[in-house]
């Protein structure tokens, strides 16, 4: 245990630490923080999310065929709130509408012309559609929107021919199910998606340069020459591995913890036990999951990923003579590691992964982060028992 913590000092120091730091700060600002700042970005998406929480708490993280009339009788309620608007407002009585279908009916014919929209009917399109109406007509599309696509949600189920045979039985099992009825938002997914994309590529980075430093410097100094004549001998280069990778678990938790904290700050906690397959989401899921147990899968593949970098990066640290030649080994497996989270973080267990669409495997993201943990943990292993066994003279 001595050994132990004597490796893990010497690998935690200050001025890396420092570095990581500065570039987490920088990492967040830069990319991470439109993120939580924005969340939901813009219109219609705020009333598409503010539906799905109102909703939510009212009919609870499904909708049943009674609570779908009732939303329907909510949707004409929303109509008429806009008619009593445009009646009560001169500008729409001057331009000769009459109510809400009125506005759609003439807004629909005039832009199928060649011109232009009428100024007026533009100036009235941008009084439904902004803060002085209440966006009232972002709030009609976005009912009118999410009660088309609970209409239409049987295409979930749908068997295909150009369908994987997993996919085929991914399809039956919703059709037997009770059906997608689940209300989450769209947008939570993707917004997630994109915030653990750049925290997972930080990630790498950090680990890599933790890391990296210290092979190099103990090869400088022949540290590991002098700490084999010691008690513990050449057993030493395994507390070395392990210490790799309890670093790489430590800045794991100390990362996603910031990282975590601020993204509670988004909301979107709300939708914890909710199901991801939703009538209200394009994507299609692999694996019956509540947006918790998705948060979880995805901190599980970035750890997955930050072992075997850690392990990786522990063979060519230690391989290495010097500095410059342990950064220009480490580099490229950084660069192939980011863009590896990145790949697999990327709307992971839907149809919507880039991986996913090239290869058409279910759980395929799961499988490559294993992958990767595996050949970190045996190229760390092998290299322990070949130093363990190397001559002295």
């Amino acid at each position: 245990m001595r050994i132990l913590c004597y490796e893990l000092r010497r690998i935690w120091r200050l001025p890396v630490l420092l570095v990581l730091l500065a570039l987490g700060a920088m990492q967040y600002f830069l990319f991470m923080d439109f993120s939580i700042r924005y969340f939901p970005n813009g219109h219609p998406a705020i009333e598409q999310y503010e539906l799905a929480r109102e909703w939510t708490e009212k009919y609870g993280t499904t909708m049943e065929p009674e609570e779908y009339e009732d939303a329907k009788r909510s949707y004409e309620a929303l109509l008429a709130e806009a008619d009593a608007q445009i009646a009560a407002d001169p500008r729409f009585t001057a331009s000769g509408v009459m109510g809400w279908e009125d506005f759609r009916l003439r807004w629909n014919e005039n832009i199928w012309q060649e011109e232009p929209p009428a100024e007026d009917l533009t100036e009235l399109q941008e009084l439904l559609y902004g803060e002085a109406c209440g966006w009232i007509g972002y709030r009609i599309e976005a009912l009118s929107t999410a009660l088309s696509f609970y209409e239409n949600r049987a295409i979930f189920t749908e068997v295909l021919p150009e369908q994987t045979p997993a996919e085929q039985r991914r399809a039956a099992e919703l059709a037997a199910g009770p059906g997608v009825s689940g209300i989450f938002p769209e947008e939570c997914t993707r917004n997630l998606s994109e915030y653990m994309c750049w925290a997972g590529v930080f990630a790498v980075l950090s680990t890599a340069i933790l890391l990296t430093p210290n092979g190099a410097q103990a090869n400088l100094s022949r540290t590991s020459a002098e700490q084999w004549t010691t008690r513990t001998g050449r057993r030493t280069v395994w507390y070395q591995f392990a210490a790799a990778l309890l670093s790489a678990a430590g800045l794991f938790l100390l990362e996603y913890l910031i990282f975590g904290s601020i993204y509670i700050a988004s909301g979107a906690g709300f939708f914890w036990d909710s199901p991801t397959q939703s009538f209200l989401s394009n994507m299609r899921f692999c694996f019956d999951l509540t947006y918790g147990q998705y948060v979880l899968c995805l901190l599980g593949m970035a750890l997955l990923l930050m072992l075997g970098t850690a392990g990786l990066t522990f063979v060519l640290s230690h391989s290495s003579t010097n500095h410059v030649s342990a950064i220009l080994k480490v580099l490229p497996l950084a660069a192939a590691e980011m863009f590896g989270m990145s790949a697999v973080l990327s709307c992971p267990f839907t149809d919507w992964n880039t991986l996913y669409q090239e290869v058409r495997v279910m759980g395929i993201e799961a499988m490559a982060c294993g992958l990767i943990l595996a050949i970190g943990l045996a190229a760390g292993a092998a290299f322990a028992l070949q130093r363990a066994r190397k001559e002295l003279l």
